[in-house]
């Protein structure tokens, strides 16, 4: 049997290089004011390996069992089979109904202050998807006239999209839980057993969502969205 990708750590650690190059890059050029559209041909290629990044975690988290329901992920997998392109806006509207995926913010751990960050809030209101993604797209198809875009603000609403993803999603939720990474709100680390783990899959459909996670960029506090989500958990 095929292992989910995610459950086996890949996606994760598949992140966490995409993550250390950017880090790198911003050793040379911070994000400070003024810097944001500070374009390259390494952003180019790291926009570039994100979004595929993100559109590769979409597929494999329609292929998770307990969203068989779902009608999109069921549309998504049907056309992978079919070797057929699978718009963005399919997977937006299924883990929309899974995750709030609009909603969730990412903190950028930026100097001075910290920058919230949505990775996946529509550029505009008659828009399905951020502009992130449609800018991975014309880089895609058209680099000469889209080259400018490949930029720091850019990279970081993309690599904050596939950050997101890979906190939020169940199996690699619960892979991050078995290496100890999720942090409870005294800073102590969350132990993991088959008794936890039965918890944290019972809890987290209902919103009841337990600890933080720090990389190196960004912060993911799934308690406090929880509470901002769904409320205080009963």
């Amino acid at each position: 049997m095929r292992k989910d990708r995610f459950e086996s750590g890949i996606f994760w650690e598949l992140y966490k290089d995409l993550e250390a190059q950017f880090k790198n890059f911003l050793e040379y050029v911070p994000y400070l004011d003024g810097n944001e559209k500070t374009y390259s041909p390494k952003l180019l290629n790291l926009v570039l390996s994100i979004g595929g990044h993100v559109d590769s975690a979409f597929k494999e988290m329609a292929r998770y069992p307990e969203f068989s329901g779902n009608k999109d992920c069921k549309e998504i997998l049907e056309k992978l089979k079919n070797e057929e392109i699978v718009p963005i806006t399919l997977p937006l509207k299924a883990f929309e109904k899974e995750y709030r995926l609009s909603e969730r913010i990412v903190i950028f751990k930026r100097v001075p202050e910290r920058e919230r960050v949505k990775p996946f809030k529509p550029r505009h209101s008659r828009a399905k998807s951020p502009i992130w993604w449609k800018i991975y797209n014309g880089l895609k198809h058209d680099v000469s006239i889209n080259l400018r875009r490949a930029n720091l603000e850019t990279a970081l609403n993309a690599l904050a999209g596939a950050f997101l993803l890979n906190v939020i999603h169940i199996p690699s939720y619960l892979r991050l839980h078995q290496y100890h990474v999720f942090r409870r709100k005294d800073g102590g680390i969350y132990t993991y057993s088959p008794k936890a783990k039965e918890n944290l899959v019972k809890f987290y459909p209902q919103g009841k969502w337990f600890g933080r996670l720090e990389t190196p960029l960004f912060i993911c506090d799934l308690e406090a969205e929880a509470v901002k989500l769904f409320g205080k958990p009963a």
